[in-house]
Order: structure tokens, then sequence, then C-alpha cells
């Protein structure tokens, strides 16, 4: 563990706490599939297992909207010494669900005289039963492999042998070795394979049609890129079954291209950018959405090369992108779901599911569902109050107000009650408001979390479980007499005088941002509390470090820190004896509140 020190408000979050196991997402936007299922090597690459049309393999998330029943990802060898060598895992598509089936490993990893058998890539069939995968032995060249699985909705452990969605029918075969074959995909309809390998003098893309009758006559590869000197790879069919994104070198960092196998190769729009205007650093792991309208794919927070990376998505047609808001860890290598959903009616908007790898919540490398809604989705309006919302800066620094919360009222209006929306934390009348001061974060003041600190609360009551959060329902005085549900928030006086001083904000209205999330889909709610502090004298500092977080921390931490004139500012990290560890950014910043990620490495990379 590393630990970050710092001399200005340096803070340490509380310890995350587990939600109870359930189909719904307890977190909002995000599901943690596999934290408890003890994969201690991490999990990755993972993918949906789509349904055969029948409805036997779908299975109910997030309040009863039906998923693919099972995901498929890869974990690394616990023998020491070989942990490079991977097996390809079956899991139930549910929320800490642990329940999860081997479907290809190798029993003999590490044996004496043995040659290891490594398998990787899963990627299933649109109808879900056959899974193409690459499977390399010992130092041998991969080669892409296809076995075709028993459609079921649960194990052999439960129907016996050869009835489980774990059960092989028949024996896997080779489809091609030549040129090291990786990342196979499946075309959305029918059974022909999109993957990548380096038969010529660089990697391209090739699709292959897969013979699943019994004799297994594969056709020929058909190559589908054609660049000589720069690498094509990491495909994915669109739903229209024609375009395959994938990502190539050509123009340095790996951007992502699509090429439009309906056309000649001599076409000019035989291939483009899907980011003309990109910016210059790598995209990777290219994922369609149901629609073929969307791509997901992983970059750098921020599209700042010293970030981690982030989920993002892009619009095809407007090319309009947004960020996912998990909690400023690594996630990467999306998989989108093959349904599209809708949030709670009548706002009905459509979104889907995808699966990814994350370090989320510190729990380590595991495979976590998500949407995009609280990120990508203009959010919706909240009415905020804030008691006292006027302040005497020197009566404060006396320590005449110590121990004294702020205590903030949310409210919805009717616009957001009527899409289906509560303001209150359980799912009673509609969809309710994530309480929660864990991972992902709800509610938030200047994008403080609520302590769960109990002496925040008078006369030291409890509220909802993990947040100094209320439900209330005020009686208000109007004709026909009605009753509003409201939230009540405790936040800690100190460190939101100490930002609004560093910030130079005294002697003004200050709008401070206050955010929430709903409990299902993660739907986003924004509103502004206004406070002043009054100040007769003294000045502030342009630049504030607010916190860094998790604090100590293991791999990354996420250093938070606000300016009050926008200009071009410097973030360093000192060790205690003065010498210069690491230089974070140096760029320009808007006013406000900003993030920069440290992985604990010197400039040297020590």
């Amino acid at each position: 563990m590393k630990k970050l020190l710092g001399v200005i408000g340096i803070l340490a979050l509380a310890a995350a706490m587990l939600p109870a196991q359930g189909h719904a997402d307890l977190r909002g936007s995000f599901a943690p599939i596999t934290i408890a299922s003890g994969f201690s090597q991490g999990c990755e690459t993972a993918s949906h297992r789509p349904d055969d049309g029948t409805g036997t393999m779908l299975f109910p998330v997030d309040g009863g909207r039906l998923e693919p029943e099972w995901i498929t990802f890869t974990a690394r060898s616990l023998v020491v010494g070989h942990e490079n060598v991977r097996s390809i895992y079956l899991h139930l598509n549910a929320q800490q669900s642990g329940y999860f089936a081997v479907i290809k490993t190798d029993p003999l990893v590490g044996s004496f005289g043995h040659d290891d058998i490594s398998y990787f890539d899963p990627a299933w069939s649109y109808d879900g039963r056959f899974l193409a995968y690459i499977k390399s032995v010992g130092n041998t060249a991969s080669g892409l492999f296809v076995q075709e699985y028993f459609v079921s909705d649960d194990f052999e452990a439960v129907y016996g042998p050869g009835m489980g969605a774990d059960s092989p029918v028949g024996a896997e075969w080779l489809v091609t070795n030549a040129g090291d074959p990786r990342h196979p995909a499946w075309h959305p309809s029918s059974y022909v394979l999109a993957y990548d390998t380096s038969v010529g003098t660089s990697r391209d893309i090739y699709t292959q049609t897969i013979d699943v009758g019994p004799g297994h006559i594969d056709g020929p590869p058909v190559r589908v890129t054609f660049d000589n000197a720069k690498a094509e790879q990491d495909p994915a069919w669109s739903p229209n079954g024609t375009d395959i994104a994938y990502t190539t070198n050509k123009f340095g960092p790996l951007q992502i291209e699509i090429v439009n196998t309906s056309l000649p190769p001599a076409d000019p729009n035989y291939t483009h950018l899907a980011e003309p205007n990109f910016a210059f650093v790598t995209h990777n792991n290219p994922s369609y959405d149901p629609t073929g309208a969307q791509l997901l794919y992983d970059a750098p927070g921020g599209e700042n090369v010293n970030n981690v990376v982030s989920i993002w998505r892009l619009d095809l047609a407007t090319k309009a992108k947004c960020e996912m808001q998990l909690d400023n860890r690594a996630d990467a290598d999306p998989s989108w779901s093959p349904f599209v959903q809708h949030t709670r009616a009548p706002e009905s908007l459509p979104y889907s599911y995808f699966v990814m790898t994350s370090q989320g919540g510190n729990f380590g490398v595991n495979i976590w569902r998500a949407n995009l809604i609280n990120s990508c989705l203009t959010p919706l309006p909240m009415a905020v109050t804030i008691t006292p919302n006027v302040i005497n800066w020197k009566s404060e620094n006396k320590g005449n107000n110590d121990g004294v919360p702020f205590v903030t009222k949310m409210k919805y209006p009717a616009e957001t009650k009527a899409l289906g929306y509560v303001c209150r934390s359980a799912n009673t009348g509609g969809e309710g408001t994530r309480l929660r001061s864990t991972i992902f974060n709800s509610p938030t003041l200047l994008n403080l979390s609520c302590p769960t600190n109990a002496d925040l609360h008078p006369q030291g009551l409890t509220g909802v479980p993990n947040t100094e959060c209320f439900d209330t329902a005020d009686t208000l005085s109007v004709s026909p007499l009605t009753l509003e549900r409201t939230i009540t928030c405790w936040f800690d006086r100190r460190t939101i005088l100490d930002q609004i001083t560093a910030l130079g904000l005294v002697d003004k209205q200050v709008p401070m941002e206050m955010t929430a999330y709903s409990n299902l889909t993660g739907r986003k709610f924004q509103g502004f509390a206004y406070i002043k502090v009054n100040k007769v004298s003294g000045a502030s500092s342009n630049v504030a470090m607010i916190s860094n977080s998790p604090n100590p921390f293991n791999p990354v931490t996420q250093i938070k820190f606000a300016v009050s004139k926008a200009g071009t500012y410097s973030l360093r990290i000192y060790n205690v004896q003065g010498a210069l560890v690491k230089s974070l950014a140096s760029q320009r910043y808007d006013i406000g509140t900003h993030e920069a990620t440290w992985d604990g490495r010197t400039n040297t990379g020590g």
C-alpha cells in the first residue's frame, strides 16, 4: 500500500461496504458481477452468451429486465510461475452471485514435462451455441478454435453430465492457426467469424465462414483490410452485418476505423474513421451497441494520456461522446449486451447494458455490468436548499460552529416526478434515489460525498445506512393538502467552507452543485444550493488541494483540486524531503474542481 500525504485538505474516504446480493443493481448504473467468486488473479475479456431465441438463457436483472443469463471471461492460473496461462469461465450474470463453472482449462498446468495449454479471447455466436476462442500450447503459435455447448439455464451439477450450460457438444475443431490469429468476433446473424492475423507483412482483419455441421469444412479466409505496413486488429461486427470496427495504428496511437465489407476495397468509402477528429491517445476494444448507432471503447480518462483508462461511448452519426463515471479506477474492454432496454415509463429512454473489466471499488480486477445512463443523459432537475445559507467567515474561523453540519434538503419538481422517479430511498411509488457513500456516491455536494459519521446528525440520530441522509415527508400548507417527499442530508461544514474560501469565492453567492442518482438505472438528478460566505478581509489562493482517494492506495489514487481562476497549472508530487517525485500534469484548467490519477510511479518509472 502507498499512502499519499498532503499539506492542505487531504481526506480519507470510508471503506466500501458491499450491498446485499440480488438481481437488482444496488449500485445504480453498476453491478459488480465476479467479486464474490474469488478469482485472485483477476477476471478479464468478458463477453455475453446470447440466448438461442427460446428464452432459455435469459435472466432478470435490475428489477426484472431480461438480459443474457451467462457471461464468459478469462482468468489466470494460480500456479506460481505459470500465471500467464489462462482459462475460460462461464458465470451467472448476477451481482455478486459467485455462481460459475470452468469450460476451458488445462488441469495439468505446471506439471513436469507438460506444455501448458492456455485459452483466451472467448466469443459466442449470435445464438449462444458456439464458443470461438484462442488456444495456445506451450510456446507454439496460437490457433482459433470453435466448440459447441449445450443450451441450458443451469450447470451440469444440477442437470447432470451433458445437460448443463457448461456441457460441450462434440469436440472442438481448429478453424485456423495461420499467422497467430487473435480476437475472434461472430457475425450478428450467421456463422461467420472475423479475426485478426499476421499472415502477411502486418496484422489484418479476415473473415471466415464456419461450418457447424458434422464435417466442419470451414470456408476460406477472406482478407478485409489491406494496409501492409500497419496493424489492423480487434474486430467487432456491427448489427447491420456489413460494417466491422477495429483498431489501427496507421495514425500513431491506436484509433478506431470501420470497414464496410459490402463495398469493393477500391471504393473510397470502403474504410473510414469512427471519429475523424480524434484525440491523440490510444483507443481500444471497440464494441457496437445493439442498434449499431454507437460504439463503446476504452481510452484514457479525459483523453489525457496520464490518466487510467475509462469506458467511452461514441455516437457514430453526431460524433458526440461521453465518458463513463464510476470511481476513477481503470475500466476497460467493454462488451455491449444484444438487448435494448428503456428507463422507467413514461420517460422510456433507450439504453443498453454492457460488461467490462474494472478495478472499481478497489476490489481488484473483476467483471462488472454497467450502463451509461448516469454519464450520457442530461440530468433531471431537483430542488435543493441548504441551511445555513449565509456564513460569517470570521466567526467560523474562531471555531464557533465546529461540529455543526450543513443541512441540505432535496425535492423533485413535478417534471421529474412525472417521469416516474421519487425522492425517497425506497422504490415505492416509482424508482427511488440512491443513498450511499460507497463507490458510486449519491448524493454529492461540490463532488463531496455525504459522510457516514453519525455524529453529524442532531442528537446522534441515524438515517439511511451508509450515508448521512434521512427520508422525510414534509406537509405543505397548500390547498389541497399534499405530502412532498424530501431527502435531508448532513454535510461536513469545515470541508465545504475550506473549499469555498480556498477558491476565493467569499462575499459571493456561490452555486454548489448537488447530484444524486436513481436506484435501479442510475438516472442522474442535479440541482444547486446557494451559499454566501461573508469575509471582510484576507486574500485566498487561486488553487486548493481538496482530497485524494483512496488513501492509502494500491494501485492508483485520484487527486482532486480546485482552481478559482482559469489558467495553466502544474500538479507535482514531492516526497517528505522536498524532492520532486512525479510531474502529473501541466495544462490549462478552467474554474472549478478537477481530478488527476497517480499510480505511485516516479518520473523515471520507478
